[in-house]
């Protein structure tokens, strides 16, 4: 696969699960081989949504049933009429589970900044950011971006059959001790 191809690897992050009540606090998604952020009442949405627009393909896991449903209303953007959710992909080739699960069956295993996290702890980054704390959005848009990155390995070995040779070169870091700070561990 050709990484600068028109396809958009896309994740957000939510203050919950309510399409109703809750909202996407950040955005990451990688695009033509650079990666991009949003973040909720600090970015403007136009480079976001010129990405969806004119890219051939978006993929996330489980962004049919999660992402997209919050990214078309947050990000007013229409649903896309190429979207491809590789957790169904996963699901044929026979991987059960939620992403780092299955990225980590396949060999794909977070750094230790962001090994353990979940959604909620995504919740608790966000809140520390908006009560002021920098690290907090720095760990959160890490987090985030390396499930973009997993997706991506995901789509590479379901759909085409190959793998990611190299790692990320991510440009959000916290180093291990701050992450544990901000994780309470």
């Amino acid at each position: 696969m050709n990484e600068a191809a028109s396809v958009l690897i896309v994740d957000v992050e939510t203050t919950g699960l309510s399409r109703r009540n809750d909202l996407i606090t950040t955005a990451c998604w990688y695009y033509r081989g650079s990666w991009h952020r949003w973040v909720r009442d600090r970015d403007e949405d136009d480079l976001f949504r010129e990405h969806w627009s004119e890219s051939t393909e978006v993929v996330t896991f489980n962004g049919r049933n999660f992402d997209e449903r919050f990214i078309v209303k947050d990000l007013r953007v229409d649903r896309h009429v190429n979207h491809r959710d590789v957790m169904y992909d996963g699901w044929k080739a026979g991987f059960k589970g939620g992403l780092k699960k299955v990225a980590l069956d396949l060999g794909l295993p977070r750094p230790p900044e962001v090994d353990g996290m979940d959604g909620r702890s995504a919740i608790l980054l966000w809140e520390r950011w908006k009560q002021g704390d920098d690290d907090a959005l720095e760990l959160l848009s890490l987090y985030n971006a390396w499930d973009v990155w997993l997706t991506l390995g995901l789509y590479r070995r379901f759909v085409h059959g190959d793998h990611l040779t190299h790692l990320p070169d991510i440009p959000w870091r916290v180093d291990p001790e701050t992450a544990a700070r901000l994780l309470g561990g």
